[in-house]
């Protein structure tokens, strides 16, 4: 087996390294990390030779500053988890289009953010892609760049790779929240969920084998202050949403009011920033032997998803929570081909998505972002200014016309270095129109 994480420094690569060196099936792995920043990519190297040597397996690491590299070694397995100028580029999704007026939650994954964060990712992640499609059609590609559907629909839509899976610990961070508020061990939890990435619905709710929708009306009875607008959500389509007000927020014109400041907009950005800094620190202190073997594992609670799903594939049966794949009737409602978030079962056979029904009110909902989600992709993936527009003026989150295309004009513009689909006078052409 030989696996490939590029965009090696990103915070999914220790949890996956750990999740190797744990693994009977993977343990003898040939791992090619792979980074442009070449001192992350020294650091993360370290951290996984530290992890193959305290957990009793020396991991086989190569490391490149290149992904063309990989063609003299080959690949059976990619995870893609890039991305460029985070949280510098995130602040300008953000701010430019709150100075319209635009009501954006976070602008990371959904409305015009979204879109523009789209229109720099996929043409990064489709250039990655298509090296991979030239060493193994066949390699399991795994992607957790987000935006992920979007970025993971051009993929499948672009390219010819035959296994392409989109990934996220969403549903991790939803059966966490649960677990706080009725006051259960997170493995006692048990769920079906599927819609669309950071915006799926849970079916089926099992609490320590009861059925959970009953323990949990009890537990919002006591807490009035959980997760506003997933609560409201809860009352009208009777289906909790995951995997939290703030993710799911991003794609409702009402969800600004709801979604707690302190869970949106800059404040959530930093946070995030911070988290990732904790993180770094924390492996820094582990390289230093400061931060114990058991302490280690606790900190790391759940495996590395992409590699789970690779152990089911070697031959650990299993049933993965939620992936990201090209919708085939997993939902009814819902256009073929939409990236779709559901449960699939692992096995030598393949990944074998579930079909899951959902209330014809909640694909309503779904089928805006769908389109959504098509138009944005296709539009950084072939540099067409009309499919730009057309996601602008599809979006629920833009109030005014006049406004989500000054916008998006003007996010264009500030990231345009890192647009090469686009020219000038595309940006001009969104700015014109009205």
């Amino acid at each position: 087996m030989r696996i490939a994480f590029i965009g090696a420094g990103s915070i999914f690569t220790p949890l996956a390294l750990y999740t190797v060196a744990n693994s009977d099936i993977l343990a003898n792995a040939e791992i090619y990390l792979i980074d442009v920043d070449a001192e992350r990519l020294k650091f993360i190297e370290a951290v996984g030779r530290k992890i193959g040597r305290i957990f009793k397996r020396e991991l086989k690491i190569q490391a490149f500053t290149d992904v063309e590299s990989l063609r003299n070694v080959g690949i059976d397995c990619a995870v893609i988890s890039v991305e460029k100028e985070r949280y510098n580029r995130w602040r300008l999704d953000f701010e430019i289009p709150h100075k319209y007026g635009i009501k954006q939650v976070l602008g990371e994954n959904g409305g015009l953010g979204g879109l523009s964060h789209t229109l720099r990712v996929v043409p990064l992640v489709l250039s990655i892609a298509r090296v991979i499609e030239d060493i193994n059609r066949d390699a399991h590609t795994f992607i957790y760049s987000n935006p992920e559907p979007r970025v993971a629909y051009a993929v499948n839509s672009y390219t010819k790779l035959k296994n392409v899976y989109g990934l996220c610990t969403g549903y991790l961070e939803r059966r966490e929240t649960l677990a706080q508020l009725l006051k259960v061990g997170e493995d006692e939890i048990t769920f079906t969920a599927a819609g669309l990435n950071h915006f799926t619905w849970l079916r089926e709710l099992n609490v320590k084998g009861e059925d959970g929708y009953t323990i949990l009306d009890e537990a919002l009875k006591k807490n009035s202050s959980f997760e506003p607008l997933s609560r409201l959500l809860y009352r009208v389509y009777g289906l909790l949403p995951s995997p939290s007000d703030n993710h799911v927020g991003e794609y409702l014109p009402f969800a600004w009011e709801l979604v707690p400041e302190e869970k949106r907009g800059l404040n959530w950005i930093e946070r995030t920033k911070k988290e990732g800094e904790e993180l770094r620190r924390l492996l820094r202190l582990f390289l230093k032997g400061l931060v114990p073997k058991f302490a280690f594992s606790r900190f790391i609670r759940n495996p590395d998803i992409a590699m789970s799903i690779l152990e089911g594939l070697e031959g650990k049966k299993k049933l993965q929570e939620a992936v990201n794949v090209p919708n085939e009737g997993h939902i009814k409602g819902i256009p073929e081909g939409t990236i779709v978030e559901v449960p699939a079962k692992v096995s030598p056979k393949g990944v074998k998505p579930l079909k899951v029904g959902l209330p014809r009110e909640i694909t309503a909902l779904l089928r805006t972002q769908a389109e959504i989600q098509r138009l944005s992709a296709e539009a950084a993936a072939e540099g067409d200014v009309e499919k730009v527009v057309k996601a602008v003026l599809l979006d629920p989150v833009v109030h005014d016309a006049e406004a989500g295309l000054k916008a998006m004009a003007e996010l264009m513009e500030a990231h345009l270095d890192m647009l090469p689909q686009f020219e000038r006078g595309d940006v001009e052409a969104v700015g014109a129109l009205l």
